[in-house]
């Protein structure tokens, strides 16, 4: 039933538009000009009946009436658009008028031109208003002068026809007046249907863009639609992979549970041994800190046994100085014994000499010779026993220097193994503190294990439920399949009817 309304509406407006202004304006003048020269004529008639007027009189107004009207109307049906038409109804009603108001008797036939002035308002020309309108007044001018000239008495008259002038000038006025507002709201009509216009173009326009627009997106779409169909399909296919797979993964989820059990055990032993070993470490560093301080005191004695052999050795140092003398002595000594035994025998030569008398002399020769002798030997028996010591201090002094040689490379082996019980002590704490990270690592392990066992229990339901509803969705999934080709075949015909309508702009 709408669409009956739209159509009749729309039938309706193409009529309209297609009339022409001009051609109703001709129509309605037409007509009016006969239906005024009509009742004119008729008018007269019954004059003629009243025997008011001559039958010649009659037929010349008559003639005059009825002339314009048969020739507008021959126009009129040739060509209902003529501009002259107007013309001719003017100029043909204003002959009759001048005729009536020159020949009647009757002063309101000046009113007369009032009607045909408000018909040809419908040109909206204001040069054809003033025409006709400057006609009026010229002839109610003239007819007044030729009235006054006439009358008996002027004054009588002269107020009438002020009326008339004046009327006739202020009708002509207004109606130009109305002609003039009249075409300046065809302006502000014609404005405002251009700036409609405007509008309506640039919203035609932006509409062509959307539609190109739209037709762009929407083969886009198109296409998407078309590997959303795809991607349904293989969904579908998917879905039926899921569903035949699901049973052998919750079977591979049930052995992972067994191995992640296994794991938990082999995770508790090494969480045991982590705390074995944090324990060792703990040992070892405390043995270590011990070890360490027995160097620091063997250091220490290392450097007192170094400065005691250093003492020896210059105590020896000495006494090997003191054998150098005692050598010296002895060596006096073996000299005095030789020039003593040397002097017993010369005594002993000399005693010998003297017979009796070096008796005594001799015998003291011979003690000092036996003396010197024993002298002698006593200074061997010492230098021997010097020469004993001194082999023997040496031997001292080579092994006191070696003690001390060897205290010192005792005492850099000792700071160095101190150095090494330092960066032991360093390691140890090192690894102590990685045993503890360890034994905390085993222990966030276990736990994370421990997690991965509940984890993999709830995926074992999961995967159940998931066996339960594959082929559930397998169904949902060829579903949306079909619903995806539906939108499909819609997209592939608001694509058609976005480019015909493109096409259409």
């Amino acid at each position: 039933m709408s669409s009956i309304r739209e159509e009749s509406e729309k039938s309706k407006l193409e009529r309209l538009a297609a009339m022409s202004e001009i051609a109703i304006a001709n129509k309605i003048a037409v007509i009016a000009l006969t239906v005024i020269c009509s009742i004119i004529s008729a008018a007269y008639f019954l004059e003629f009946i009243k025997h008011t007027r001559t039958i010649g009189y009659i037929i010349g107004t008559v003639i005059l009436a009825m002339v314009p009207v048969v020739i507008s109307w021959i126009v009129y049906n040739m060509d209902n658009r003529s501009v002259p038409l107007k013309y001719i109804i003017v100029i043909g009603y204003s002959i009759l008028y001048t005729y009536l108001i020159f020949t009647a008797s009757n002063d309101l036939v000046f009113t007369y031109i009032i009607l045909m002035l408000i018909v040809i308002v419908l040109y909206n020309d204001k040069k054809l208003i003033a025409l006709m309108g400057g006609i009026a007044i010229a002839e109610v001018i003239i007819a007044a002068v030729i009235k006054l000239m006439n009358a008996e008495d002027p004054k009588s008259v002269t107020a009438t026809i002020e009326i008339q002038i004046l009327l006739m000038i202020l009708i002509v006025a207004f109606l130009l007046a109305v002609s003039t507002g009249t075409r300046r709201f065809e302006e502000i009509r014609m404005a405002r249907l251009v700036l409609e216009q405007n509008k309506a173009n640039e919203m035609t326009e932006r509409i062509l863009a959307v539609s190109g627009e739209m037709t762009d997106t929407v083969e886009k779409v198109a296409v998407h639609m078309e590997e959303l169909r795809e991607s349904v399909d293989r969904t579908v296919a998917s879905m039926q992979e899921v569903s035949s797979g699901t049973a052998e993964s919750a079977e591979a989820v049930q052995r992972q549970l067994l191995q992640t059990e296994e794991i938990q055990r082999h995770v508790s032993n090494v969480e045991d041994a982590a705390k074995v070993i944090g324990e060792n470490v703990k040992a070892t560093g405390d043995a270590v800190s011990e070890g360490r301080d027995h160097i620091r005191e063997m250091n220490n004695y290392t450097a007192q046994v170094d400065k005691a052999g250093k003492e020896v050795a210059a105590v020896l140092d000495v006494f090997k100085a003191t054998t150098s003398k005692m050598n010296t002595i002895t060596d006096l000594i073996t000299n005095v014994a030789s020039e003593t035994s040397l002097l017993a025998l010369n005594a002993s030569i000399e005693a010998a000499r003297a017979g009796e008398a070096g008796r005594g002399f001799a015998v003291v020769a011979s003690e000092i010779s036996s003396l010197a002798k024993q002298t002698t030997e006593a200074t061997e028996n010492i230098v021997e026993m010097i020469e004993n010591i001194t082999a023997q201090v040496d031997t001292m002094v080579d092994t006191i220097d070696r003690l001390i040689s060897t205290g010192a490379e005792e005492s850099h082996c000792a700071d160095e193994t101190a150095k090494s019980f330092s960066t032991i002590a360093e390691n140890v704490a090192v690894i102590s503190s990685h045993s503890n990270q360890l034994g905390a690592v085993v222990s966030q392990l276990a736990a994370a294990n421990r997690e991965i066992v509940d984890s993999i229990q709830t995926i074992s339901a999961i995967t159940e439920e998931v066996t339960a509803h594959a082929s559930e969705t397998t169904a949902v999934s060829e579903q949306n399949s079909n619903i995806v080709a539906d939108i499909n075949t819609m997209v592939d015909a608001l694509s058609e009817n976005a480019k015909q309508l493109k096409a259409e702009g």
